[in-house]
């Protein structure tokens, strides 16, 4: 095959698109295509696939994290709520302790009104 008719192959007009230009050997045979595709190995192409659901109501399609529901993008990475809940543990106003504390010395005020004065 010419140099000229390779050169011109690529720009043929099939559709009002140009085609894709085709790959030749240094022997001049045509080259077979690739079925590995490099940019996604088979390993990526097999993973789970993320659950979430993404703004426009269709689901994510990039692989989960490693042992997780959820991709890189939409929280997969991210740890989770702290354990336990320490939002409740701030001051401890609230708490059994104090709770308890707070209706003993309720009723030893009550006791003490009710004490006559002499």
């Amino acid at each position: 095959m010419s140099a000229a008719n390779r050169a011109t192959q690529h720009t043929r007009m099939r559709a009002g698109r140009l085609s894709l230009p085709r790959m030749f050997t240094p022997g001049g045979g045509e080259m077979e295509k690739l079925t590995i595709n490099p940019m996604q190995p088979e390993r990526l192409a097999s993973a789970p696939r993320c659950l979430a659901r993404i703004r426009s109501g269709t689901e994510c399609q990039s692989p989960a994290v490693k042992g997780r529901k959820r991709c890189r993008m939409q929280g997969g990475t991210n740890p989770g709520a702290p354990e336990g809940n320490r939002n409740a543990r701030k001051h401890g106003a609230r708490s059994a302790e104090a709770m308890a504390a707070a209706r003993y010395v309720r009723e030893i005020a009550r006791l003490v009104r009710e004490v006559p004065r002499a």
